[in-house]
C-alpha cells in the first residue's frame, strides 16, 4: 500500500519546544492528521560541519517525523541566501530587492541534493512524494536522476513569480525546467496557474496541450490551483474555549477600548504592515472621535533577521508603531498594541473569537490562512468583521469580506469605518457565506484533490532523463 512522504523545509515536531507554527506548518501537519505518512525536512537547528547533518526519526500516531540540520553554511546559502534573497523577493514581484550570488545558488542545489537522496533512499516505489514551497524547486531533477519512478507533486504556497522577475535571476530557465520534472504543479489561485503557464511556456518553449496541461520533453505536467483550505471545526472549537484575552498574551497589555482589531503577520514587505499602520493613522487623524474606542493589536513575528532586508524593516516597522503612539496616544490608551511573542495555534484562535476586526493589507500573499482562521473562529451569534487585501489569494473565494487594494490609504480608511459601523446582521450574512465557503473546501478536500489528482497522472514509466548521465556527474557540475 502506497504512502504519503511530504517534504517541506521545516518539520512541525510533536511537543517541541517552539510555540508556534506557521500556516504552512498547520496545514500540513492537517493534512497527515487523517491519513499518516512520513514528513520530511530540516530541524531549524545548525551544526558546523556535514558531518553532524544526521537524520533524527520520531514516530507520533501515524506520522514519521524525519529531520535534520543543516550546517551554518547551508543555512547561510540555501536558506537565507538563495531562497530569501532571491526566490522570495521574486515571488512577491520585488524585483527591487532581488539579489542573486552563484555560490548561494550552489548551496540551494546541494540542499535540494541532500533530501533527495534522503527521499530515494526512503521511498517506496509505490508511495506518493508531495514536496513544498520555493525552497525545493530542484528536488524532482535529483530524484529522477536517482531513478525514483514515484509520482512526485510540488505545491507552491506562495505567489508564482512573473516572467519580468525570473528575467533577473541568472538560472532561471534551468530552475523552470527542474520545475517540469515535477508530476503536478499545485498553485495557490487560478492567476498563479496562468502566470506559471505562461512562464513555462515562455522561458522553456513548452507545450500547453490543454489549459492545465504541459509538455516538455516528452514528461507531462499538470499545472493546476488547489487553494488551500483549513479545519473548520477544529478551529470553532478552539475558539469556543473562553480565556481572557490578557492571560493568553505573554506580557502584560492593557486593551482598554470596546472595539479591537487584530493583526497576526510575519514582519515582511509582502504584508502592507506600514501601508496598515499608515492608514491607521490616517483614521484616526480623519476620526478622532474614534480615540479610546478602538485599538489594533497587532502580533507580529519577526523573522529572517540575518537578511538585511528585513534588519531594516524590523527597525521601521518598530519606529512607526512608536510615532503613531506618541502622536494619538493618551495617558490610559494607546492605539496600537505590538506583540512580539509566538502565541500557541489554539490560544490564537480564542484571539480571534474576541477581536471585532481582522485586518489584512498583504502587498502580495499567496493565500494568507489568517483571514480563513478569523471567519472560521468566530462566533456564529455576533461575528466580526473581516478586512481582507485583494492581492491575497484568499480574495479569491472570499468575495463577502470587505475588500481593499491596501496601496491606497483612502480606501483603507473607508474600509475601516464601514468595518466599525457595520450592522449586526449584514456581519451575519457575510459570515454565513465566508463560512460556507471554508466548509465547500477545507484542507481534507485541498488534500485529497491534490493527492487524487497527483495519483492518477500520467506514468513516467516511459520517461528517459534528457542526459543520461550519472547523479554524481550532474552533482558535479553544480
Amino acid at each position: 500500500m502506497s504512502r504519503l512522504i511530504i517534504l517541506s523545509n521545516r518539520v512541525s515536531i510533536p511537543n517541541a519546544q517552539k510555540v508556534s507554527a506557521g500556516g504552512l506548518a498547520v496545514a500540513i501537519q492537517d493534512a497527515l492528521n487523517d491519513i499518516g505518512g512520513i514528513w520530511l525536512g530540516w530541524n531549524g537547528e545548525k551544526v558546523d560541519t556535514q558531518e553532524e547533518v544526521l537524520f533524527n526519526v520520531l514516530r507520533k500516531n501515524e506520522i514519521e517525523y524525519i529531520t535534520c540540520p543543516l550546517t551554518q553554511t547551508q543555512f547561510s546559502q540555501y536558506y537565507c541566501g538563495f531562497a530569501n534573497n532571491t526566490l522570495w523577493p521574486a515571488m512577491h514581484y520585488r524585483s527591487d530587492l532581488i539579489e542573486y550570488n552563484s555560490k548561494e545558488y550552489e548551496g540551494y542545489q546541494q540542499v535540494n541534493y541532500l533530501f533527495a537522496k534522503k527521499l530515494a533512499e526512503i521511498a517506496q516505489p509505490e508511495d506518493l512524494i508531495w514536496v513544498h514551497d520555493y525552497h525545493f524547486l530542484s528536488v524532482a531533477k535529483y530524484c529522477r536522476a536517482l531513478g525514483m519512478k514515484n509520482k512526485i507533486g510540488f505545491f507552491l504556497h506562495i505567489p508564482f513569480a512573473p516572467l519580468s522577475a525570473w528575467q533577473k535571476i541568472p538560472c532561471a530557465q534551468q530552475l523552470i525546467e527542474d520545475l517540469c520534472q515535477y508530476d503536478i504543479l499545485g498553485m495557490q489561485t487560478e492567476k498563479d496557474q496562468k502566470v506559471c503557464m505562461q512562464v513555462c511556456t515562455s522561458l522553456l518553449k513548452a507545450q500547453k496541450i490543454q489549459e492545465n496541461l504541459l509538455s516538455y520533453h516528452q514528461r507531462l505536467t499538470i499545472i493546476k490551483c488547489y487553494p488551500i483550505g483549513i479545519n473548520p471545526g477544529a478551529i470553532q472549537k478552539a475558539a469556543q474555549q473562553f480565556i481572557d484575552m490578557k492571560d493568553l498574551l505573554n506580557r502584560p497589555i492593557e486593551l482598554n477600548s470596546p472595539k479591537t482589531i487584530i493583526g497576526v503577520d510575519r514582519i515582511d514587505y509582502s504584508k502592507g504592515l506600514l501601508e496598515r499602520f499608515l492608514s491607521y493613522a490616517d483614521f484616526l487623524e480623519k476620526y478622532p472621535q474614534y480615540k479610546q474606542h478602538i485599538q489594533h493589536l497587532q502580533i507580529a513575528c519577526p523573522c529572517r533577521l540575518e537578511v538585511p532586508a528585513y534588519q531594516r524593516l524590523f527597525e521601521r516597522f518598530k519606529i512607526k508603531i512608536k510615532l503613531i503612539n506618541q502622536e494619538f496616544g493618551q495617558e490610559d490608551w494607546q492605539p496600537i498594541e505590538c506583540i512580539y511573542d509566538a502565541i500557541k495555534h489554539h490560544h490564537l484562535m480564542q484571539i480571534y473569537r474576541q477581536a471585532d476586526i481582522c485586518w489584512i493589507s498583504s502587498i502580495r500573499d499567496g493565500m494568507n490562512l489568517v483571514a480563513k482562521e478569523y471567519i472560521a473562529a468566530q462566533d456564529p451569534t455576533n461575528p466580526g468583521v473581516l478586512i481582507l487585501s485583494q492581492h491575497a489569494g484568499a480574495a479569491e473565494k472570499m468575495s463577502e469580506a470587505i475588500l481593499v487594494d491596501p496601496t491606497d490609504k483612502v480606501a483603507m480608511v473607508n474600509a475601516l469605518k464601514t468595518a466599525l459601523e457595520m450592522p449586526r446582521q449584514e456581519r451575519i450574512l457575510r459570515y454565513k457565506q465566508l463560512m460556507k465557503g471554508l466548509k465547500d473546501f477545507d484542507i481534507n478536500d485541498w488534500r485529497n484533490t491534490f493527492l487524487n489528482d497527483l495519483r492518477f497522472s500520467q506514468s513516467t514509466q516511459d520517461f528517459k532523463y534528457k542526459r543520461m548521465r550519472s547523479v554524481n556527474t550532474i552533482y558535479h557540475d553544480l
